[in-house]
């Protein structure tokens, strides 16, 4: 089985060379390379395809919130956990960016291996100082704000009155739509939401916060 492969951002030349040290004990994980700030990691991911990125917050050039929302851009299958100084400061800005998880630079060594693990497997790793309901709650937050942005602001509008009852003519009249459009754009909702006919679409755009 290929080693998990790290890759490492950070500014600090004596963090990395620490970080590096601690990682390379383990024969399941390889760090592949490093990088000073964001716009070095991007060109590194593209280059050295990590499965895990370690990314520090306040870096020159482009800090850490630009790097994983660009890399999540341009690398989707790739799991980045937050290592900082900065408890939950960041914390809610680098989930909805695309962040797995977040730790704290003081995490014991223990720690960051089985966050690099966890990460690698699709689970969320968190410094255990830090409140999991808090993880837990910008998370859903940041997935509600994904699948609402899913739906464009014309389907919004119509999902909005079918949840208030109205019929595709009466959809129509208020938006000065034709029918024709409408059906359309309720299809497209329905597709959007995985459900079947108005009574799921209510349903699951309540469950997800949509409306």
């Amino acid at each position: 089985m290929s080693p998990i492969k790290v890759l490492l951002v950070d500014d600090h030349p004596v963090v990395k060379e620490g970080l590096r040290r601690i990682i390379e004990l383990e024969d399941d994980i390889e760090v592949v390379g490093d990088a000073v700030d964001g716009v070095e990691a991007l060109s590194k991911a593209e280059l050295l395809s990590p499965d895990v990125v370690l990314m520090d917050m306040r870096m020159p050039r482009m800090g850490g919130i630009d790097s994983i929302r660009r890399l999540k851009e341009s690398h989707k299958p790739l799991n980045i956990v937050v290592l900082t100084l900065y408890g939950e400061e960041y914390l809610s800005q680098a989930i909805e960016a695309g962040a797995v998880g977040y730790l704290l630079k003081d995490a014991r060594r223990e720690e960051l291996i089985v966050a690099i693990r966890s990460a690698y497997q699709g689970q969320s790793p968190l410094d255990p100082s830090l409140s999991r309901g808090l993880f837990n709650r910008f998370a859903t937050l940041a997935r509600t704000d994904n699948q609402r942005s899913s739906l464009s602001p014309r389907e919004m509008d119509i999902l909005n009155l079918v949840s208030s009852g109205a019929t595709n003519r009466e959809i129509a009249s208020t938006l000065y739509l034709s029918e024709t459009t409408v059906k359309r754009g309720v299809r497209s909702i329905f597709d959007k939401l995985g459900v079947r006919d108005r009574a799921q679409a209510i349903s699951e755009a309540y469950k997800r916060g949509l409306i």
